[in-house]
């Protein structure tokens, strides 16, 4: 394994690496104690006071979180810098991702239209670009697995900010946490944030909201608050000890009831590729696909996918405009 040594000639230098370039690194990660040799890949993942950004990214950042504020669109930064903003973690990405509600969808890809930027309909229940040239801006309107749209409690309960010198709100940690529930694909999973979200602001997370948010997928919420106290055996004042108990009573409650023996799947509502198999050769009844067509009847998606803001449209949302013209 490649390591990059933390030597003084190096603190005021960039990282030079093999497929790209990794850019300066605050001094407060080349000073940082106890770290001795790191990997190139550990330089992308760590704690600092900064959260740097490549100057091309920094300038479309700027251009598009300038031009939503000037339009009075709502949203919330979300993604890597929201989970710096929670936890101190610095992950190095050229991705920015900008929650919004269904209806401040079309405005916002035109304020950002009027600004020189192209739009994407990439999925037509959950996710739109906003393009200049290879750089691209996420602007994510609902779920994926189709669970739920984004809902204003991400803009109610989101905190204040300065993302790329300019003000921001930034997702809250309980949506944040819910949202990354889903996530478990073989290529991404987002285990480790939600561990280092409950053991950076677990005393400060309204763990009812989360719960309720959390519905009936809460054996999701279970799970992950087991791999924290395994991650942390130690940290106290986290979670509280009313939350274990009532989710441990529900666990024996689900654990013991009868079985239908129907062949149903949910493995896809957090994993599509993991459990591709149990839908297509083993013959279980997809639920992630039920939910998709369920909300793509919604209104507000039809809206938003028969709009004239889209320069490009993906195969995925002309097949969806074309079911329901």
């Amino acid at each position: 394994m490649c390591t990059v040594k933390l030597a003084p000639d190096l603190l005021d230098g960039l990282y030079s690496m093999a497929g790209g370039r990794m850019g300066q690194i605050d001094r407060n990660v080349m000073r940082a104690r106890g770290l001795g040799d790191i990997s190139r890949q550990e330089t992308r993942s760590v704690t600092h006071g900064e959260f740097w950004i490549p100057e091309e990214e920094r300038e479309l950042y700027k251009r598009v979180l300038a031009a939503l504020n000037a339009a009075g669109v709502p949203y919330v930064v979300a993604g890597a810098y929201a989970i710096h903003a929670h936890t101190g973690i610095y992950r190095e990405t050229k991705d920015l991702d900008l929650f919004v509600e269904p209806e401040h969808v079309v405005p916002a890809m035109r304020a950002l239209r009027a600004t020189g930027l192209s739009a994407r309909l990439e999925q037509p229940h959950w996710l739109a670009k906003a393009m200049l040239g290879k750089r691209f801006v996420d602007v994510i309107f609902g779920m994926g697995n189709g669970l739920a749209l984004i809902d204003r409690d991400w803009y109610k309960h989101s905190t204040p900010a300065i993302l790329a010198a300019t003000p921001v709100r930034i997702a809250p940690v309980e949506e944040l946490i819910w949202h990354r529930l889903f996530i478990n694909e073989r290529h991404r999973q987002d285990m480790s944030d939600i561990v280092h979200l409950i053991a950076s602001v677990g005393s400060l997370i309204d763990w009812q909201r989360l719960l309720d948010k959390t519905a009936e997928h809460w054996p999701l919420l279970l799970s992950q608050i087991f791999v924290f106290l395994y991650v942390y055996p130690e940290l106290s004042d986290r979670v509280p000890r009313w939350l274990i108990d009532q989710l441990l009573e529900r666990a024996q409650a689900e654990a013991r009831r009868e079985r239908s023996g129907e062949r149903v799947t949910r493995g896809t509502l957090i994993s599509r590729f993991s459990f591709t198999i149990d839908v297509h050769e083993w013959g279980f009844r997809d639920v992630r696909a039920e939910e998709i067509g369920r909300i793509e009847k919604l209104p507000i998606l039809r809206e938003i996918a028969e709009s004239d803001v889209w320069d490009e449209s993906s195969r995925a949302a002309a097949e969806y405009r074309a079911r329901v013209a």
